[in-house]
């Protein structure tokens, strides 16, 4: 039996090369198989599409000293129907340490649909030079902070810090790369937390990026 199938695509091409009607073939080899060769850096495209955000707390906050539970220090919830939040990284930084050891990591996960949580207006920066986003109570994008959710699968994220200071001075931070194993749906929210062996007062901030991209998710 034979299958048969249409493809489609996309290929960038220079307004010249537009203007001449010039096309690309697809390349086969001889046992069916497609070669395809990828010229630019993952999430290049999700970035020049111009949807791609980047948001994290603005008030310092303490870090658990427990895996979190029904609590977000940072909520991002998916408002628009149609879409997914396709997230390419996590990330934190220490602005505030003790003159103690230190050990902190990121904690996140994607509720199930929910109710939207209550505003707390963070700005939505542009991965790709477009003004900022400032959320409201039905935007497409509606961030909380310290928010009271339903613990869905909280897991860590990255490598985490463990570092020791003499003197109460900032810290580090780093990024965990997701590059899209989190996406969420319409109606749900990706939550945010950090986890560290000092419950030191107005120490972190958290956050993500992500773009917003249309498509659903299967049920």
């Amino acid at each position: 039996m034979t299958n048969k199938f249409e493809e489609t695509g996309i290929v960038r091409t220079t307004p010249d090369e537009r203007a001449a009607g010039a096309y690309h073939t697809p390349l086969y080899f001889p046992d069916g198989s497609q070669g395809v060769v990828q010229t630019l850096p993952p999430f290049a495209e999700l970035m020049r599409r111009g949807e791609a955000r980047t948001v994290r707390t603005a008030t310092l906050f303490a870090p658990l000293v427990a895996v979190p539970t029904t609590t977000a220090a940072l909520e991002i919830y998916n408002n628009k129907a149609g879409t997914v939040l396709v997230v390419s990284d996590l990330f934190m930084e220490q602005i505030l340490g003790t003159a103690a050891q230190q050990a902190n990591y990121i904690s996140a996960m994607v509720t199930t649909q929910k109710a939207i949580p209550t505003l707390t207006a963070l700005s939505l920066f542009s991965m790709s030079g477009k003004p900022i986003v400032t959320p409201t109570a039905a935007g497409e994008i509606v961030t909380g902070v310290g928010t009271t959710v339903i613990a869905n699968g909280w897991r860590v994220y990255g490598p985490g810090l463990n570092w020791a200071l003499g003197t109460a001075t900032p810290g580090p931070g780093y990024s965990a790369p997701v590059d899209g194993k989190i996406t969420v749906p319409y109606g749900a929210s990706l939550c945010l937390h950090v986890v560290g062996a000092l419950a030191t007062a107005s120490s972190v901030h958290v956050g993500a990026t992500f773009a917003s991209v249309n498509m659903t998710v299967e049920s």
